[in-house]
């Protein structure tokens, strides 16, 4: 079963001690993307990704330091939001870590796929961001399939904790015997079930963490999962989707 993450905006270098670095699996086309991006002034940045000019300016300078080559630091410790925070991998076991390393999947709009030991560096870019690249006009275009083969190369379970806006790059291509389950994680709130954006990051991370520390590789065990206000819904799920409710 391989499960697979969003991205966060906020990137903190630190890597995993006494384990080495994966070069990118998508090497060729991050190089590509990167080139694009490093014709861009900040005032381009600004504009294209819809941010104010202090995050535009330092997104240029990261553009402008990047070096694909250069091992700064990995992944799964790098990355600085929510869902991360609650992954909490700095206290991971070595036997952890590479559970993770086999069965975690980072979706990124640069990289495009990268594991928990892929050396990265400071960046900013939206699997959505409108840029193009050649004669493709956004990165959906861009990537095509070649995210959903990469994690379907083993035909294995995929899990997706991912937002749409990243997860839709392999959703376009499933298949019908592809196995690919949804896990949402809902509030009831006037009668209606909702998305509470901070709790499900939270829960989301919380669920990785879970996954990693039981070493869970099928999807059963999940239904034992629950954090905070979050439990299995029996009622609401069905074999494609995973339903964790208040």
């Amino acid at each position: 079963m391989i499960t697979i993450l969003s991205p966060a905006k906020n990137i903190d270098l630190k890597s995993f001690e006494d384990f080495t670095f994966e070069k990118p699996i998508f090497y060729d086309e991050a190089k590509k993307i990167h080139s694009y991006l490093h014709s861009l002034e900040p005032a381009n940045i600004e504009s294209i990704m819809k941010v104010n000019s202090k995050i535009a300016f330092n997104t240029f300078c990261n553009i402008k330091d990047f070096d694909i080559d250069k091992n700064k630091a990995h992944a799964l410790n790098s990355y600085d939001g929510l869902v991360f925070k609650n992954i909490n991998a700095k206290d991971f076991t070595k036997e952890d870590v590479l559970f993770a390393n086999e069965h975690l999947r980072i979706l990124s709009g640069l990289y495009g796929v990268l594991s928990p030991f892929t050396s990265i560096q400071p960046y900013r870019l939206e699997m959505a961001c409108k840029i193009s690249i050649e004669d493709d006009k956004d990165l959906y275009k861009f990537w095509k399939d070649k995210i959903y083969q990469e994690l379907y190369k083993n035909n294995d379970i995929i899990l997706n904790l991912a937002s749409k806006e990243y997860s839709k790059v392999v959703t376009s291509f499933l298949k019908p015997n592809d196995k690919f389950i949804n896990v949402d994680f809902l509030v009831l709130k006037n009668g209606k079930y909702k998305t509470v954006a901070t709790l499900a990051k939270m829960a989301r991370g919380q669920m990785v963490r879970y996954i990693i520390k039981n070493k869970i590789d099928n999807i059963e065990p999940l239904k034992d999962f629950y954090f905070d206000v979050f439990s299995f819904n029996e009622n609401l799920s069905n074999e494609t989707n995973l339903i964790f409710t208040n």
